[in-house]
């Protein structure tokens, strides 16, 4: 037995029997439930990469998969990665219960699942870049049903995506031609340009950031959100992969300094956006945006720290999306749908609206909750290199925020014939209440994160030098 037949191979046959039974809603949710939380559990307990012994047997569990003479990893450095993975996806297929989500979404969710951690694992490389699309391919159908017209952007989600694919496998093939002699600047460049172009389009980075804040609007945001923070959070783990098998590209000074800029101009432009919009799905998108260019900034920097950051960042960015997501469905379900393109449905405050803006202050990096700790050493970490970035970040970060504070008036804006709180504790889904207390967690024992964060960065010592 090895690690990826565990958690790779397994799922996607589970992913194909869910799809046969999809029809029957409460055993596709309750066995994909069931079986991402015995994932996470193995991940936890079982010796990745060593030997399982139960009494008088023993079973080796190899960390190496061979398909085709291509290798699938699975380490026990990357055992917290498993965790948060299956652990968040089987938080949101049970809050799927609470939702009406497309019979398509478990199956393919859970291939979207097995598939982008096999892109993470596989090696070489260049076949990151196929398993990717693939995963893109296989969610379609759950965003957008068969028998619908699909979005606009769905269709722009779609194109971008799969045009990065050629862009991520020319550049990569002419890097490796100049792995031996990375001096030469003027000739590298253009493959750097090609790569760089083929993730900026993967992680949804500005200029080509506009479907993330189109998805969860035209779509139902349940299933967008969790595409989104799936496919988004892989591709930054492939990028941190592929810095980390080629680490003098992150010598070059006008590497580091674009990624830099351009993360700054996601947070100015996630924060401007933010405070003109009237739309709470638009939201969805811009706090990832001002979250990914957090998560760029974390990469550029010169600090040994820099993929510590990184992934310390990922738990506050899982839990703020699914309580954004899991309140955005929750006003689309309770007849609020008419005006589901204003702050409307705010009003008055209830468990779903407590449930949006502790998300959405989380991933705007509010003190005391999940972001703001790991924030804030990323910004100390950056005013040591340049004051006016700095002054740029909190800039982008204080509209957004500033933004926060008009949603928390709206909603406290008292009504005649409503009354805040009106049902108690009668429509308050238990996921919401222990998302809430977990970011509140994570933001007072931010030291919780440090030790999973430093067992993932093993699997980028190149990036820790």
């Amino acid at each position: 037995m090895s690690t990826p037949w565990l958690w790779i191979v397994f799922p996607l046959i589970l992913a194909i029997i869910l799809w046969v039974l999809r029809q029957y809603r409460q055993l596709t949710l309750g066995l994909s439930v069931g079986f991402c939380i015995i994932l996470a559990l193995a991940a936890t307990a079982l010796p990745l990469g060593g030997t399982l012994r139960l009494g008088n047997w023993s079973f080796e569990l190899n960390p190496i998969l061979t398909i085709l003479g291509r290798q699938l990893r699975l380490t026990s450095s990357d055992r917290p990665l498993l965790i948060l993975i299956y652990g968040a996806s089987a938080w949101w297929f049970l809050g799927a219960m609470r939702h009406h989500t497309s019979p398509f979404f478990i199956p393919h969710a859970l291939a979207s699942v097995a598939l982008l951690i096999a892109a993470f694992a596989v090696e070489p490389f260049i076949y990151t870049a196929p398993l990717l699309a693939l995963a893109v391919l296989v969610a379609i159908p759950a965003l957008s049903p068969p028998h619908q017209t699909p979005s606009p952007a769905i269709l722009r989600f779609l194109t971008l995506q799969i045009l990065a694919v050629p862009l991520i496998l020319i550049g990569g093939w002419l890097l490796s031609q100049y792995e031996n002699i990375p001096q030469q600047t003027e000739s590298v460049l253009p493959a750097i340009l090609l790569v760089a172009t083929g993730f900026a389009l993967w992680l949804t980075i500005f200029p080509f950031h506009t479907w993330a804040v189109m998805l969860p609007q035209d779509n139902p945001p349940y299933e967008a959100g969790f595409f989104l923070v799936l496919i988004t959070t892989s591709g930054f783990l492939v990028f941190l992969d592929f810095l980390n098998s080629t680490p003098w590209i992150r010598n070059l000074m006008v590497f580091t300094t674009s990624l830099q800029l351009v993360g700054i101009i996601m947070i100015l432009y996630a924060g401007l956006g933010a405070l003109s919009t009237a739309n709470l799905n638009r939201l969805l998108g811009y706090s990832l945006m001002l979250d990914s260019g957090f998560a760029l900034i974390a990469i550029a920097l010169g600090s040994a720290q820099r993929v510590t950051y990184f992934l310390e960042l990922l738990p506050g960015r899982v839990l703020g999306t699914f309580l954004l997501t899991q309140s955005l469905d929750s006003f689309r379900n309770l007849a609020k749908a008419p005006s589901m393109f204003s702050l409307e449905p705010l009003k008055p405050m209830s468990w779903a609206s407590l449930g949006f803006l502790t998300g959405y202050f989380s991933l705007g990096g509010l003190p005391l909750l999940a972001s703001f700790p790991v924030r804030q050493e990323i910004l100390f970490n950056l005013a040591q290199q340049s004051l006016p970035a700095v002054m740029g970040v909190l800039l982008g970060n204080v509209l957004f925020l500033i933004n926060g504070i008009r949603l928390i008036s709206y909603t406290l804006e008292s009504t005649p014939e409503t009354t805040p709180f009106a049902n108690g504790f009668r429509t308050v889904s238990p996921l919401t209440l222990i998302s809430i207390v977990g970011i509140l967690a994570l933001g007072l024992f931010p030291a919780s994160l440090l030790s999973p964060a430093l067992q993932v960065a093993q699997s980028f010592i190149n990036l820790a030098r």
